[in-house]
């Protein structure tokens, strides 16, 4: 008599964030078929099984050689879609384990600029004129200003979904304007810096983040410097006084022609849910207001909420469309960026 054995069923989830996940899905949650691990087209795979030789990147099987805490990822046979997670879940009772970060988070090349700039020369709603290197100016095809976005790094610029038509829109003579206080600046302004974007990347699709990619690297000087970003999962403490900033509609309050900088504490999302009846979610957070009307309208969108930490700017939030902007007695709410940080750091590494 002989026996036969039966190999085991492949996985139909994955365990903790699916480091060990050896299944053969290979379908992101798009229902885009994964590119092999082992070849560079569509895309250029900087992991491979060269560079991660343990890590079972077989095929064009989803994997997670990095310890991505979203799961199982792999790259993508659509040429505008570089990477994607997968169609696995979590199996069922488990849950990522996320590390708190250090009490103290040494920043070094980021998140600084000089107060004195604006002193000697000459909004968001309720907002003052300000200084924000980080921030950028998106523009159109025609040169106009219609969102914001942070730089956050020499490549890189953060911003909403809700910016653009979709994320597979075409980017030529669409471009980031740097190093200006003005919306419409004249010709000959120093340090400003008008760079091409080349290529649009959406974030997962609860996000309603989308990173930039500039055609050269940005110039960092006194009026153009990155923000940092926050450790993975860092919440800000309550009451923190943090500072949001565009060329947006100011509902007369103040001069759209100059970049406008406003001030708001930082509220707890149980706070925030008392206003919003609990639609506010993890990846969410909020502001509240001293007094009257101080919130981001039209064109402020994919800007900053950056929130001071010794010297260091860090961009905790991006400005998302609400109903009503800058409504009295009404929270401010954004994506919570240290939600999004690896999924972020992976996609200007793969670049």
């Amino acid at each position: 008599m002989k026996f036969f054995c039966t190999p085991p069923p492949p996985p139909r989830c994955y365990h903790e964030n699916g480091k060990n996940y050896r299944g053969t899905v290979r379908k992101t949650r798009k229902g885009i078929i994964c590119q092999k691990w082992n070849v560079n087209t569509p895309h250029h795979t900087k992991i491979n099984p060269g560079t991660y030789p343990n890590a079972n990147l077989t095929e064009n099987y989803c994997r997670n050689p990095d310890g991505d805490q979203h799961g199982p990822w792999c790259y993508t046979t659509d040429p505008k879609t570089e990477f994607d997670y997968c169609a696995i879940k979590q199996c069922a009772g488990e849950r990522v384990a996320v590390t708190e970060p250090v009490e103290k988070v040494v920043f070094n090349e980021c998140g600084k600029r000089d107060d004195r700039i604006l002193r000697s020369r000459l909004r968001i709603v309720g907002g003052i004129p300000g200084n924000a290197p980080w921030t950028v100016s998106l523009r159109d095809r025609r040169g106009n200003h219609f969102c914001g976005g942070s730089l956050v790094n020499a490549r890189w610029v953060i911003s909403t979904k809700q910016c653009f038509s979709s994320c597979y829109v075409d980017l030529p003579g669409y471009s980031a304007m740097l190093g200006t206080v003005y919306r419409d600046p004249q010709e000959g302004e120093p340090d400003v810096q008008t760079i091409p974007l080349t290529k649009i990347v959406c974030g997962p699709s609860e996000s309603q983040l989308v990173m930039l990619q500039l055609e050269q690297a940005a110039q960092f000087n006194e009026r153009v410097s990155q923000i940092c970003l926050p450790p993975e999962r860092h919440t800000v403490p309550e009451e923190t006084i943090c500072e949001i900033s565009g060329w947006g509609e100011t509902k007369g309050s103040g001069n759209e022609t100059v970049l406008q900088v406003a001030h708001i504490p930082v509220i707890t999302n149980k706070d925030c849910n008392k206003y919003f009846r609990d639609r506010v979610r993890e990846n969410e957070m909020c502001t509240g207001t001293f007094h009257g009307g101080v919130g981001a309208c039209e064109k402020d969108y994919g800007g900053p909420l950056a929130c001071q930490y010794s010297d260091c700017w860090v961009l905790e939030g991006v400005i998302i469309p609400m109903r009503r902007c800058g409504y009295q007695g009404q929270p401010n709410i954004f994506i919570r960026v240290s939600y999004y940080v690896d999924w972020i750091k992976k996609v200007m590494e793969m670049a």
